[in-house]
């Protein structure tokens, strides 16, 4: 197949990967916002990204900032029933905390390692240069014991 048609798969892929993330935070928004912000995003990634590893490292990326955000909108939804909620409430802010915390550095960390892995193949395919320079191999001059 096309190179160029895997890479418009992936960021299709990555896309929905990222909307769905935020469908599942926020609970449930339209559907023609869904469709819009994926074809949208897969568009820019697309366009953006001159690989598949680029494009699945700003999907997972994007994917933890979401599990990030998901605590802080528990807790503002915890705000509005008062100054002091129920235990049942708590019981899933902190639920929402420990998972939202643990999923948000995995996907982060999952996110940062793909980037490191790309950008290494990428600088790993340019030349070195194995030469020294004059300077590299003058020696410095040692001090002799008295």
């Amino acid at each position: 197949m096309n190179d160029k048609l895997w890479l418009q798969i992936n960021a299709v892929l990555g896309s929905l990967v990222v909307a769905i993330g935020l469908w599942l935070l926020v609970g449930a928004f339209p559907v023609i916002l869904g469709v819009t912000l994926t074809i949208c995003l897969a568009m820019v990634l697309a366009w953006q990204c001159p690989s598949i590893g680029y494009i699945w490292s700003i999907s997972t990326l994007l994917l933890g900032l979401e599990s990030f955000a998901w605590p802080v909108l528990q807790m503002v939804d915890l705000r509005k029933l008062g100054p002091e909620p129920p235990l049942e409430d708590l019981q899933r802010i902190f639920t929402a905390v420990l998972f939202g915390l643990f999923s948000g550095v995995f996907w982060m960390t999952f996110a940062y390692g793909i980037f490191k892995r790309t950008r290494g193949d990428a600088t790993s395919s340019k030349p070195v240069d194995t030469q020294s320079s004059p300077s590299q191999n003058r020696k410095k001059p040692s001090k002799k014991s008295r």
